[in-house]
């Protein structure tokens, strides 16, 4: 009986930690009711501490919040090693039981909009008045002699034709094709047209080009097909060193999410292999 109870628990836990995006703030349960306030919030601070800067440790001894506590970190990866590191950690002689909040700490979204605040004031005292221009009447432009209809039939049946369409088409798919591709592919296959191409027309060697630092790369799959950049931008950009995100054209259920540096897109890695994104699909984040 109590390996199903523990069991259910985990699965609960486990499903509770998905539904929600990652965020700064820690929700803590299953805590020790007998251990005193004050002596709760020091202990569990100095427990949390050692995974980043703690921004605040509430905890309250009413009837309906006996035995759950709140903790605010500063950063978004602190928060998830964390969660991670300490889950099911005896604490008290009961184990922990820690998810992410089901929104965020009031410390951290409103120093969040008080910086969006300062940022705009401050853009708008520091744009100077624009200065309106008096334009002065311009000439009429001298008179053209009317195009060469033959000229612009030619041309319009050449756009038209067959050889046209089908080089477009090839164009088009050969630029999907390499979108798909992580960058340091893409370099590969640069490279290996630019040889054939010398090759071909028997001109002097074209230098190759040399691979710089690349920047990682996450390729998420398993997404709903009416995924859209801004939803994946929102789950995405607390990490450091977000960069952007990728669709590919014509391809639903994938996308690229760019970083600047390995500890971010590992991060993010992470906490977001799995998360379900909606009731029906869980994405799978792996590096590209």
């Amino acid at each position: 009986m109590s390996n199903t109870t523990t069991n259910t628990s985990a699965s609960t836990t486990t499903t509770h930690e998905l539904s929600i995006p990652p965020n700064h703030t820690l929700y803590v349960n299953n805590l020790n009711g007998k251990v005193k306030k004050q002596l709760l919030r020091k202990t569990l601070y100095n427990l949390f501490v050692t995974y980043g800067r703690v921004l605040g440790i509430i905890a309250i001894k009413g009837v309906k919040m006996r035995g759950q506590a709140f903790i605010v970190f500063d950063d978004i990866q602190n928060s998830t090693v964390a969660l991670r590191s300490l889950q099911g950690v005896s604490f008290f002689g009961k184990p922990m039981r820690i998810a992410y909040a089901k929104r965020d700490s009031d410390a951290i979204r409103f120093s969040k909009d008080q910086i969006a605040e300062k940022t705009a004031a401050l853009i708008a005292t520091s744009q100077p008045e624009p200065k309106v221009r008096k334009d002065k009447p311009r000439p009429p432009p001298p008179s053209q002699p009317p195009p060469d209809r033959t000229l612009q039939e030619q041309h319009i049946a050449m756009m038209n034709s067959e050889e046209v369409n089908r080089a477009a088409n090839a164009v088009a798919e050969s630029e999907a094709q390499l979108q798909e591709l992580p960058i340091r592919d893409r370099t590969r296959r640069i490279q290996a047209v630019i040889a054939a191409q010398t090759t071909m027309i028997g001109a002097t060697a074209v230098p190759m080009m040399t691979e710089g630092p690349t920047t990682p790369t996450l390729f998420v799959s398993n997404l709903p097909s009416e995924t859209t950049s801004e939803v994946l931008a929102r789950l995405f950009q607390d990490f450091s060193g977000y960069r952007d995100v990728r669709l590919v054209p014509g391809r639903e259920g994938i996308a690229f999410i760019d970083f600047d540096n390995d500890v971010g897109a590992n991060a993010a890695k992470d906490a977001l292999n799995g998360y379900k994104i909606s009731p029906t699909h869980a994405i799978a984040v792996r590096l590209g």
